[in-house]
């Protein structure tokens, strides 16, 4: 494989066109749920940097999701991004944004803002309060016996993330500790997915495991979403007797 065409190939994911007022926009190989490409605009500023923003694209579809960024979870995300990726929130403009200090940063900056520009829709996951099911109190009732069994200190229903507002089903304390997520929503298996990424942007060892009642009640894309967004995602309906030793040997194997 050669790396200047690999690099060649790549560059083809992304579109630049000038804008009014010497700006220029950038169409990336990012999308948004509903399958449109992430624009990104840059424009220059008097002091000689540059502002990089998504317009409001991703909060106007969260808002179109029935999710306002003013949510207390939502903007307590946000405002780690600050930290995360040095994206900020624009609260008046309703849009994600980066300031670059030259030219040669704007490139960076502006996978920066997409990345979270693309990331936005997951807090769609806050929208609704997670129902209780006859299908979670089975899955509890495995967490519980694979506490007993393997004398792992557990903690049940608590915040898992920095900002503390994802809460996880149950917290194994083991050497590296095991979150498991019951997705009895798209929306909690979305929540499932941002803790994943939260650890991942953090370096936090932690492992994410989340688990729904069976394929049928998710789409291939949803699915295919949360097996990469999540250290392990599994069917419980299928496989009850395998998830409780899947638990139990993620549990003894990190501890």
């Amino acid at each position: 494989m050669d790396a200047k065409d690999l690099q060649s190939e790549l560059c083809k994911g992304f579109v630049i066109r000038p804008t009014e007022g010497d700006g220029l926009s950038i169409c990336t190989p990012f999308t948004y749920d509903d399958g449109d490409s992430v624009v990104i605009f840059v424009m220059p500023l008097k002091d000689g940097s540059f502002r990089v923003d998504d317009n409001g694209e991703a909060a106007f579809r969260l808002m179109t999701d029935g999710m306002s960024p003013d949510h207390n979870k939502a903007k307590s995300w946000l405002k780690s991004l600050e930290a995360s990726h040095n994206v900020i929130w624009d609260e008046i403009d309703d849009e994600l944004f980066a300031v670059a200090g030259s030219a040669a940063s704007v490139a960076d900056a502006s996978m920066r803002v997409a990345e979270c520009s693309a990331q936005m829709q997951v807090l769609s996951a806050f929208r609704q309060e997670r129902k209780v099911s006859d299908f979670k109190e089975q899955i509890m009732n495995v967490l519980r016996e694979v506490e007993r069994e393997t004398n792992v200190e557990t903690r049940y229903d608590v915040p898992a993330d920095p900002n503390h507002q994802i809460f996880v089903d149950a917290y194994f304390m083991a050497k590296t500790p095991i979150s498991v997520v019951i997705a009895t929503s798209g929306e909690r298996l979305l929540e499932a997915e941002l803790l994943w990424s939260t650890t991942q942007q953090i370096s936090d060892p932690m492992r994410v495991i989340a688990v729904f009642e069976d394929m049928s009640k998710f789409s291939d894309k949803q699915l295919a979403r949360a097996s990469y967004y999540t250290d392990k995602a599994v069917p419980w309906r299928s496989m009850p007797a395998a998830f409780h030793q899947l638990i139990k040997t993620e549990v003894t194997r990190n501890h």
